[in-house]
């Protein structure tokens, strides 16, 4: 497949696929119900500049980031102690002649709670390495001091200009079994001068396929390119207004005012799989870049009646995603 010849190569700053798409906040019911997390408010609370101006700024953490196993650790140890539980359960119900070991039970319990509710903590404590890419200056900022940095932002950060940011698709082993999966990896140029710059950014966490990258990748370079409007993709439309040249687009092409918001989450998730799906067919040297999808609701109705509401149903699944693997 023609992907693969990128491995050990620059990505190209062009779009050939220019099928964008990301889906919106899936977090508003999370905000609406916090369960056993008592500290959840923490959690969600990020006013940032950043964060709160998504028609400005992408932000993304450095996948060599220590945190990340901070977080996921706990987390995969706590799914893999409901795991043991459910298979000694079902062990222990035709064979077992002991009362049953409610301790054991307890202490898993307790230290998926006990996490849950630290993780707020760990956030506030320990950010995140992180990275912004401005679309309004074309500037590629970092929070955290560089050596030699020459250029600061308006928020006093090191920057460079995006035309001065290499990119490759790079295969590495993400255990010591030898389990392996792409990432994108983007640096300064000069990497000597600037060793600081280099990200691994984690697009998905089973990313086997480089597919996920490219998708990735494309629509990171298309949000950079100013000249045209943003893609009218879920993540968007919530903050196009404040884009002019994405408003003024908007108001030629006569957009409706509210679109994706009438769609479900899983409907969205199903048009994320049929696009990625047309994805792995196209022929990603070509010269010929596919046309953008400037009017989706010619393409796909919104089936208003799938919309998740904060019902009992949703409420259980979030306890029980609490309790068993300490997920806020």
């Amino acid at each position: 497949m023609s992907i693969f010849k990128y491995l050990g190569g620059p990505l190209p700053k062009k779009t050939i696929f220019n099928q964008f798409y990301e889906e919106g906040d899936t977090l508003y019911l999370r905000k609406m119900f916090n369960g056993l997390c008592f500290l959840a408010s923490w959690l969600y609370d990020d006013k940032s500049v950043f964060s709160s101006n998504p028609q400005r700024f992408q932000v993304h953490s450095c996948g060599n980031d220590p945190m990340r196993a901070l977080i996921f650790g706990p987390m995969l140890l706590g799914f893999t102690g409901s795991s043991f539980i459910g298979l000694f359960t079902l062990w222990w119900i035709p064979f077992g002649s002991e009362p049953y070991p409610l301790t054991l039970l307890f202490l898993v319990l307790i230290g998926n709670l006990t996490f849950l509710n630290l993780q707020p903590l760990w956030d506030r404590m320990a950010p995140p390495k992180l990275a912004y890419f401005d679309r309004q200056t074309g500037k590629v900022g970092y929070p955290f001091d560089i050596p030699d940095c020459e250029a600061r932002d308006e928020f006093g950060n090191c920057c460079f200009d995006w035309r001065d940011m290499q990119r490759s698709l790079i295969n590495e082993s993400t255990s010591q079994s030898g389990s392996r999966a792409f990432f994108p990896r983007l640096s300064h140029k000069d990497i000597d001068k600037y060793p600081q710059t280099k990200m691994t950014i984690v697009v998905t966490e089973l990313a086997q396929n480089p597919i996920y990258c490219l998708l990735f990748w494309e629509r990171l370079v298309r949000f950079m390119d100013k000249t045209k409007p943003l893609p009218d993709i879920p993540e968007y439309e919530g903050y196009r207004y404040l884009d002019s040249i994405t408003a003024e687009f908007d108001k030629h092409n006569n957009r409706p005012e509210v679109y994706w918001r009438d769609m479900s989450f899983a409907q969205q998730t199903e048009i994320y799989d049929e696009l990625y799906a047309e994805a792995y067919k196209i022929d990603w040297y070509s010269d010929e870049p596919q046309p953008e999808i400037t009017k989706p609701w010619q393409r796909w109705t919104p089936e208003t009646e799938r919309k998740q509401t904060l019902n009992w149903k949703y409420k259980a699944k979030r306890l029980f995603m609490q309790l068993t693997c300490g997920v806020p």
